[in-house]
């Protein structure tokens, strides 16, 4: 069975915890970033089937980070999700301009959170 590989750009260590959990199994093959810059390194030399970026990093945020995916690198194909918890709906739109499948808003739990990016992987791939 392949894995299906999520990279997290992430920078609060708590979060970063509860992506563990919730990514837990053998489905699942998970890298973690602590910014979009590192993120995007893993990226090249990983390409993973599913990116999870939250907006709020230090050195490049996530709204950069998947500008320069969608617009630079000209990936389409990847699956990304916002993660933050900013909720505000012109961040949202503006997101979902760049090519999103998916937002979750923060605080979220791990018995969900596996379930529903993979909706947003499966909603991509129809």
């Amino acid at each position: 069975m392949n894995k299906i590989k999520i990279l997290i750009a992430e920078d609060e260590e708590v979060t970063q915890q509860l992506y563990a959990i919730g990514f837990r199994g053998e489905e699942f093959e998970v890298r973690i970033a602590n910014n979009g810059e590192d993120a995007l390194k893993i990226y090249k030399g990983w390409r993973p089937d599913i990116f999870i970026l939250d907006i709020m990093m230090p050195q490049m945020n996530g709204f950069q980070t998947l500008n320069v995916l969608r617009n630079k690198i000209k990936d389409t194909t990847t699956t990304v999700i916002i993660a933050s918890a900013v909720s505000d709906k012109q961040e949202i739109i503006a997101c979902a301009k760049l090519g999103i499948q998916g937002y979750i808003i923060k605080p979220f739990t791990t018995k969900t959170l596996a379930v529903n990016v993979l909706g947003y992987h499966q909603g991509d791939k129809k």
